[in-house]
């Protein structure tokens, strides 16, 4: 999300999540916050060990509805055909990644909601557990409940502001998106929408500040916030428009250079690692490609047995999702050219070899063309 690293926890329905280094800083916020001013006014007669304890734990359930928001979002995106590469936490929240935009604004406009309606159902439900327990429910316990039901009803209001990139600006472009027939032209009106609460945010964390209320300082990070990402979102939807009528054989690298299965990964970085144009090739078994070795492979193995360990032996064998003919667009592989992805695909046409593409073939049209 920041260039930072973030840690893989698992899998969720299949999805990958991940928590963002920047995550932990505001877990920290969030449980101290807790320990220090909310519990010891809720819980005066508990010791200060047992607020840290009820923090902690709280926290973790407010991270916790996040990972429930986001996965409502990544089931419905795809249960709509769409491929959600990771959920990742990170210090405003969440994000479901999506490997490519939705094909309808009716599909658009159910996953947007998904998220909010979800958050709205556990802060109702945490409110019914209130009513239903009242009066036997100890407050060390009903105290966090009540804690995590405010939190998820703020995280539904504030996530259906009409603001691109949150959930309310994606419903937003939905509708522009079925009214107009063009995505751009509604992810372009969605983004300002969100610039602009983005930049009414500052603005009241600036009166605030001005007039003695320190704590409005958050609005301003999450208006700016706000504002940048909404106008990175459309320049990044801009790109991926014009990248969608753009074919890979026009980057495509050809003819192809492929690894035959024998050689060992000594060979393989003294003749094709170093000093060559990729980090990745095409390994080929009696005419037939039968996988992909990369770089990182090579130095995931111990440096004595490269001698030992041929390229078929650590090739990613997964073809199925890296084979594309001449004719998709660059920006249907975009996604598989990501670092955690396969980092390159193979071009087939006919049932033969035609080239490969790589992440640097993309940044080199970029680079060279005024997109």
């Amino acid at each position: 999300m920041f260039g930072l690293p973030a840690l893989r926890l698992g899998k969720i329905f299949g999805i990958p999540l991940e928590v963002d280094i920047s995550w932990f800083f505001i877990f920290f916020l969030v449980a101290a916050s807790l320990a220090t001013g909310y519990l010891p006014n809720v819980l005066p007669e508990s010791g200060y060990v047992v607020h840290v304890a009820i923090a902690v734990v709280t926290a973790l359930g407010f991270f916790a509805s996040i990972v429930v928001h986001e996965l409502a979002h990544s089931l419905v995106a795809r249960a709509g055909g769409l491929r959600i590469s990771r959920v990742t936490l990170f210090m405003f929240g969440g994000v479901s990644q999506m490997e490519e935009e939705p094909h309808s604004p009716g599909h658009e406009f159910a996953m947007a909601l998904a998220g909010p309606m979800t958050s709205l159902l556990l802060g109702g439900a945490g409110f019914g557990l209130l009513r239903a327990t009242e009066g036997w429910l100890p407050t060390a316990v009903g105290a966090p409940v009540e804690y995590l039901a405010v939190i998820n009803l703020s995280v539904a209001g504030f996530n259906l502001l009409p603001g691109f990139p949150l959930d309310g600006g994606r419903a937003l472009r939905a509708l522009l998106w079925a009214a107009t027939g063009d995505m751009l032209k509604a992810t372009r009106w969605a983004s300002r929408c969100g610039q602009v609460i983005g930049y009414l945010l500052v603005g009241v964390a600036v009166v605030g500040v001005l007039r003695g209320t320190l704590g409005l300082i958050w609005f301003a990070v999450i208006g700016w916030f706000l504002a940048s990402v909404a106008g990175f979102a459309y320049q990044q939807q801009l790109l991926r428009t014009r990248l969608a009528h753009i074919p890979v054989s026009r980057i495509m690298s050809a003819p192809v250079l492929t690894v035959p299965a024998t050689t060992t990964l000594e060979e393989m970085a003294d003749s094709y690692f170093l000093g060559g144009r990729h980090s990745r090739y095409p390994v080929v078994s009696e005419g037939h490609v039968i996988g992909l070795v990369e770089l990182q492979t090579a130095r995931d193995v111990p440096r004595s047995q490269w001698s030992d360990v041929s390229v078929a032996e650590v090739a990613r064998k997964d073809l199925g999702e890296i084979v594309v003919d001449p004719q998709t667009s660059i920006e249907k592989i975009l996604a598989r050219l990501e670092p955690d992805g396969p980092g390159a695909v193979l071009v087939v046409e006919d049932g033969r070899l035609a080239g490969i593409v790589t992440r640097a073939d993309v940044i080199r049209l970029l680079r060279t063309e005024s997109l």
